[in-house]
């Protein structure tokens, strides 16, 4: 072979390497611009993500966005489910007489205090309706009727004690209203699932005794809690109570026995309280932090407590 056609060969494989380096960084270009459109589309979705987040519950987020598919194609069910109503006692007054921006900051801090008690307890939050508040328990997540009606009572409780600290946020805002609200609770079979058309959802519940619980709330005197002996029987050994009488419901055939919650039984108090433990010979108070901006209604209310049995103990 001459040194003319060699040089021609190597030119040929030249100027094929040249065209595979071309091809090369077009590949490198291109992956780079999918990359990065990756990484852009997935920050569109993790927005879109924490958006719906904040308008559903974490148990239906978690069903929708985490569960498979035969979980939620299924369109109802019936299930037995503790549920809660509360409202604001004397709201529509507030709204006729506060600027609407300053009540929309007071409202807002009221549902932000109300939703984080009710998602530690494990509750679903199924709607806000204004001041009102509709929460179920035993939904989308089962465990057991006994542990869904004391945990939405549980839940009922730190929201009522949480009130003094709200109220004091309201009146720095010039809300000068007395806040308190009205609670029901019932326990009982309802019809729960997705409700709705095509275009719009909601996963919710519907049934008789949700009606109960709703005209439960409006029986509670301010500032109570009202349940029917459907919820107390589930818990009656770890919350006392006092009997409050009857109500007729609408559609209900018998009147509903109903009992106001007072609290805790001492027992549970002296179980769960973590300040405060006692033995055959007295007792141990653990050290006390208090602090009037971070201290929560619950630590205050178990500190509270564990005061006022250890005063009780030494008298």
């Amino acid at each position: 072979m001459s040194t003319e056609e060699l040089q021609a060969l190597l030119d040929e494989e030249q100027a094929k390497y040249a065209e595979l380096e071309v091809l090369y960084q077009n590949i490198i270009d291109h992956s780079t611009e999918v990359e990065n459109e990756l990484l852009e589309n997935n920050k569109k979705i993790q927005m879109f993500m924490d958006r719906m987040r904040r308008y559903l519950s974490p148990q239906l987020h978690e069903m929708i966005t985490g569960s498979k598919e035969d979980e939620t194609s299924i369109s109802y069910q019936r299930r037995k489910l503790t549920i809660f109503f509360s409202d604001i006692v004397g709201f529509t007054t507030i709204t006729d007489s506060i600027e609407p921006e300053i009540l929309s900051d007071c409202l807002n801090k009221y549902l932000d205090i109300m939703s984080s008690i009710a998602i530690k307890y494990g509750g679903t939050i199924d709607k806000f309706i204004g001041d009102a508040i509709m929460i179920f328990f035993g939904a989308p997540v089962f465990e057991n009727d006994t542990a869904h009606a004391l945990n939405c009572v549980k839940m009922a409780i730190e929201m009522r004690d949480s009130l003094p600290a709200l109220d004091e946020y309201w009146r720095k805002s010039g809300i000068n209203h007395n806040l308190t609200c009205r609670i029901g609770i019932n326990t009982g079979y309802v019809t729960v699932g997705n409700f709705g058309t095509n275009e719009r959802m909601d996963y919710t519940i519907i049934g008789g005794p949700v009606n109960v619980a709703s005209r439960l709330e409006h029986a509670s005197e301010p500032g109570g809690i009202l349940i029917s002996n459907a919820t107390r029987s589930l818990i009656d050994e770890f919350i006392e109570t006092r009997p409050k009488g009857e109500i007729v419901v609408k559609g209900v055939h018998t009147p509903i026995e109903t009992y106001q919650v007072i609290g805790l039984k001492e027992n549970q108090e002296k179980k769960e309280n973590p300040f405060l433990k006692f033995d055959n010979n007295g007792f141990l108070l653990k050290p006390l932090h208090f602090d009037k901006i971070s201290t929560d209604s619950e630590e205050r209310r178990l500190m509270r407590f564990a005061l006022e049995k250890a005063l009780a103990a030494l008298k």
